[in-house]
């Protein structure tokens, strides 16, 4: 029994027309599902359609297969337009499929990944163009942002300049497609038998599409003319080039010119409204706003965009999809049941066990109102808030409750180049400016062609602080020399296959063509290891899965399983009795977040269909997250850490590179990285000290949860080279940008010591390889000079090899000449008594000496590794660091009454005794009662404007817990007189009276410092032992002291040297 759809009551032959307004059509349906419910029905164009908003009513239509998407309304227009375009064709079209197959790949993660530098291209256009004009130049914003995302589709996909930006005017292209996209919009408004009356109309709608085709059978026409020429494998290459991985036939030109203009229009159309109406939001949400602009401050700085940042801004992602989710700018689109081939069949399918929809009657989903769903979203669905849509959060989104790229097979293909575009375009516009709206008092309007965007939305740009627009060009492509690897070109040399020994077989399976091209960087990864790979389609290993050798799959999902992958999945699935013992495989995964319930889902399918079937995994099962922006990064680390320890051990042997591996040198030296090591969180970073001349810094830090400490460990820190010295690198190598880098010289610089001094032997080595007999003199000069006189100032290898680039050095041979990355281990200055889950660090900022050789002068000062990098995190920021157990007896004793402390140190060397006072502190604060053995710190510093921890020390010592004695080794005599002017040794001294009764309670005395600060008090002591003894026993000799001394640092006695 079902129940009747509701809906308004229709009147005769125009049915529900007149409780439609033709020219806001997304409106009008959205109050009728207000009124009505998440269904209703309207009897429109002589046809009951179905509209539905709520998510479940949506995510049943979405993961039943009886629906198939349909093109409706002003799509449907346009098939006169694009009759066999993407968007367009009607459901089940031979050439449909054939160009769908053909053009995904070319819209692909890596691909679009490619498109970046053309991407920055045009958004530089418009920070150019904005800033130019000035603040009070009054922006059209959807105007603008149309002129960006056309030329940005245009450039990336057919490499064609549009130049939009260098016109006062629309470019007629833009024109052409206005025209075309309000007169489908009409036609889909309005009685069928009206149009053919509408003569002047008709002409112009055909006269813009002549011009469109013409457009496009240009660009092709020039393609064509350049198939000699290096080819730009774009989207105009799949389409002239490839063929249908299943049929084998090309598109034809007719096919090639509906896509071409599809692509045109649908790649530009959605994302410019994105783009406005996210500017709106943010104009109009000033905590959002700042929130968005200090996070592409903090991740990008003031420096160029790079593609790795993209994927780091994530709050800029959240806003757009939020954006999204409230003004999608596709905001309806159509499904139907197919239940036979009859479309006149009288059978019906019943939706939420509760309404029929018979066969071909179209079901309409209405985006906005499912986007602001109560049910999906709370009660504050109406509101903008991008922090629901941050990862967590929107993996968390029930399913299909957000769908502003449609469903199924025919999701837009374009989502990941859109969504790259749309954050770089964000990132940059509000890195370089500041905006508001030009009418304070401006409320959202909003225009529907066929897509919706913001009507009347003006803004101002105004350039923020320290930006000019006379430097903003040089500023956006301060990239360097473009990439001319030189010194690097022997790391694209690979052993051919014909060396290889063994055999290594690669399926993979994807629409996009990702996994395609990482197996094909695979197979050459493992020809240079000494196997032959063969590469084929996931289908292929129907039967013929390698049992005599090892087999990788490559495996892709999104919303659906690769249509290359299916027919192997169901036999997996369908084959109970298979046995697939013998085979030896491994796994890798790409996924997209944002396909939140499907991320991954194929890949932990195929790994877990086959050890089902008895096959076994030799290397755990690696993934990546397209969305993040680092597949490579991801897909190395795998390699690396996973893959090719896991077929070493299958071998029973290390399968190294035959070539010289770069990688394989840097693995082997890495024997500190961490295998405990996490991620923790800046909190709060101080600079406690004024002076130049090493400051000292203070850093509360948030650990995991799972991560515990004693009072007295280390937090061992994993620092990262500079970017300082990333330049020097890629200019050593000729790179002109990052993202041009070889990962060979990425790795050198995340896992290699780059601002180490060199070493006598370091420069001796460069000088061997330097071509030039004068570079080659003074470097010889130099390592003398280093060997006689250490403590010199003397440059790092980077520094010397951009001041002698006669050098010639290879990345193998630079990797032979340095140090891996070490972890460095500072005293945490905190109790756990005070906080579990955060503790704190406390440095010194070491500098270096100063590069005395003049032909160094213009080489700035380098500073220490890890205390320059700790002191360039800012709160928030996360780094990779271990706990360390400190040593037993550099801790304080158990029973805080048990022994007295004497505790001694200098500068930063406070840290472990800040950490030790807190902990008495707290023991107190917790029982005021207890009774605790004395304890005395001796602190030294320059003088009393470098104090740490001074206000807290003196809140501690007036509560008992410790006991503060300064000693100023520069003290300024008019405002110091606390404090004994000389080292922190002689305050001891001078203390004796009081220090000997403490150890003759059993003091425990601890140092932290430098060897110097050691030896002095290790001479304080002796002498303090030898006035002692004279009074109570007798003179000691020098060898009775010295014995002595030896029995004290064995049981009561603890220094920490740093």
């Amino acid at each position: 029994m079902t129940t009747p759809i509701p809906g308004p009551p229709g009147w005769p032959i125009i049915g529900n027309l007149r409780d439609v307004d033709i020219n806001d059509t997304v409106r009008c349906f959205g109050d009728l599902a207000r009124t009505y419910g998440p269904i209703y029905k309207l009897r429109l164009g002589g046809d009951d359609r179905i509209f539905i908003s709520s998510q479940e009513l949506v995510n049943e239509v979405c993961t039943r297969k009886e629906f198939v998407k349909i093109p409706i309304g002003s799509l449907k227009q346009l098939q006169h337009v694009t009759p066999k375009g993407l968007f367009t064709a009607p459901h089940g079209q031979k050439e449909w499929g054939e160009a769908h197959r053909t053009l995904t790949p070319a819209f692909g993660p890596l691909a679009v990944h490619d498109m970046f530098p053309e991407m920055l291209d045009v958004a530089s256009q418009a920070v150019l163009r904005w800033a130019r004009a000035g603040e009070n130049n009054m922006i059209n914003v959807a105007e603008d942002f149309t002129r960006l995302t056309l030329d940005t589709i245009a450039l990336c996909a057919m490499d064609t300049r549009f130049n939009s930006f260098y016109k006062d005017d629309l470019d007629p292209f833009i024109e052409a497609m206005l025209t075309i996209l309000n007169e489908a919009q009409v036609r889909s408004s309005r009685p069928a038998f009206v149009t053919p009356f509408l003569r002047e109309a008709n002409q112009k709608f055909e006269d813009a599409i002549a011009y469109a085709r013409q457009v496009a059978a240009d660009v092709i026409a020039k393609r064509r003319a350049n198939a000699s020429g290096t080819q730009k494998k774009d989207l105009v290459d799949a389409m002239v080039n490839r063929s249908d991985p299943v049929t084998g036939k090309k598109l034809s030109d007719d096919v090639i010119i509906d896509n071409m203009i599809t692509f045109l229009i649908a790649g530009h159309e959605t994302t410019s409204g994105l783009l406005s109406f996210l500017f709106y939001l943010l104009m109009t949400h000033p905590e959002a706003y700042s929130k968005l602009q200090q996070e592409v401050d903090n991740v990008v700085g003031k420096g160029p965009i790079k593609v790795e940042h993209l994927g780091k801004l994530l709050y800029v992602k959240a806003s757009l999809r939020e954006s999204l989710r409230l003004h999608p700018p596709a905001a309806v689109w159509g499904v139907t049941p197919l239940l036979n081939d009859d479309k006149d069949s009288d059978e019906h399918i019943v939706l939420a066990n509760k309404w029929a929809i018979r066969q071909n009657q179209t079901v309409l989903i209405l985006t906005p109102a499912l986007h602001r769903d109560t049910a999906a979203f709370g009660d504050d669905a109406d509101e903008f808030k991008p922090e629901r849509m941050l990862d967590d959060s929107f993996q968390a989104l029930p399913k299909n409750c957000w769908k502003p790229f449609g469903n199924g097979v025919r999701v837009c293909i374009g989502s990941d180049f859109a969504l790259q575009e749309a954050i770089l375009a964000t990132a940059i516009l509000f890195q370089k400016f500041d905006f508001r709206l030009a009418d304070p008092d401006y409320k959202l309007s909003v225009r529907q062609t066929l897509t919706l965007k913001p009507h009347g939305l003006f803004m101002y740009a105004k350039l923020r602080e320290g930006i000019d627009s006379i430097s903003l060009q040089a500023d956006i492509f301060n990239t360097g020399s473009n990439s001319v690897r030189n010194r690097a070109g022997a790391v694209s040399n690979t052993i051919s296959d014909s060396n290889a020994s063994r055999l290594m077989s690669l399926f993979y399976g994807s629409n996009t063509e990702t996994a395609k091209g990482l197996a094909e960087r695979f197979a050459v990864s493992a020809s240079s290891r000494g196997f032959k790979c063969t590469i084929k389609p996931l289908n292929n290993a129907i039967d013929h899965i390698p049992t005599e050798h090892p087999v990788v799959f490559f495996v892709a999902s999104y919303e659906e399983h690769p249509d290359n992958g299916i027919k192997f999945i169901e036999w997996l699935q369908s084959s109970p009795g298979l046995n697939l013992e013998g085979v030896k495989y491994s796994v890798f995964g790409c996924g997209n977040r944002d396909w939140m319930h499907t991320y991954q889902v194929t890949p932990i399918l195929v790994d877990t269909l086959l050890q089902d079937r008895g096959a076994v995994s030799f290397a755990a099962r690696g993934a990546t997250d397209v969305s993040r922006g680092d597949i490579l990064g991801d897909f190395e680390s795998w390699q690396s850490e996973q893959f090719w320890p896991g077929i070493s051990h299958l071998f029973g042997e290390t399968i190294v590179s035959s070539e010289p591996d770069y990688l394989s040198l840097l693995d082997q030296k890495s024997e500190n990285e961490p295998s405990n090591g996490v991620q923790v969180e800046v909190v709060q970073v101080t600079k406690m000290t004024a002076a130049t001349d090493r400051p000292k810094y203070h850093m509360e830090i948030e650990l995991p949860k799972d991560t515990t400490y004693n009072v007295g460990d280390y937090l061992e820190v994993y620092p990262q080279n500079s970017q300082e010295d990333l330049d020097r690198l890629l200019q050593v190598f000729k790179v002109g940008d990052k993202e041009d880098a070889d990962h060979i010289i990425m790795a050198i610089f995340t896992r290699l010591e780059l601002n180490q001094p060199a070493t006598a032997n370091q420069i001796r080595k460069l000088s061997e390889t330097c071509a030039s007999v004068q570079d080659k003199a003074l470097l010889t000069d130099l390592a003398n000079e280093a060997s006689n006189s250490p403590q010199k100032g003397v440059p790092t290898v980077l520094q010397l090899l951009v001041a002698h680039p006669t050098i010639a050095i290879s990345p193998n041979q630079l990797v032979q000449l340095l140090p891996s990355i070490r972890p460095r281990p500072y005293s945490i200055s905190s109790s756990p008594a005070w906080s579990p889950t955060r503790c704190t660090l406390t440095w010194s900022l070491m500098d270096r000496p100063a590069l005395t050789d003049a032909r160094y002068k213009d080489e700035p000062p380098v500073v220490g590794l890890a205390s320059g990098f700790l002191a360039k995190l800012a709160p928030g920021d996360r780094f990779k660091a271990s706990v360390r157990p400190g040593k037993d007896r550099f801790r304080p004793p158990q029973d805080l009454s048990s022994a007295p402390m004497i505790m001694v140190c200098i500068g930063a060397g406070i840290a472990p005794f800040r950490g030790f006072i807190q902990h008495r502190a707290e023991a107190i604060r917790r029982d005021p009662s207890a009774s605790l053995a004395p304890a005395v710190l001796y602190a030294g510093c320059r003088n009393g404007q470098e104090k740490l921890y001074a206000g807290e020390l003196a809140e501690w010592e007036q509560k008992g817990a410790v006991k503060v004695r300064w000693a100023f080794s520069r003290p300024n005599p008019q405002s110091e007189s606390v404090g004994t002017q000389g080292y922190v040794q002689d305050q001891v001294w001078t203390d004796r009276a009081d220090v000997v009764p403490l150890w003759d309670d059993g003091a425990r005395v601890y140092v932290c410092g430098s060897r110097a600060l050691s030896q002095g008090v290790r001479d304080v002591a002796k002498r303090i032992y030898g006035e002692v003894a004279r009074s109570r026993c007798g003179p000691k000799d020098e060898d009775a002291v010295n014995e002595w001394w030896l029995d004290v640092i064995r049981e009561r006695y603890a220094v920490d040297v740093f």
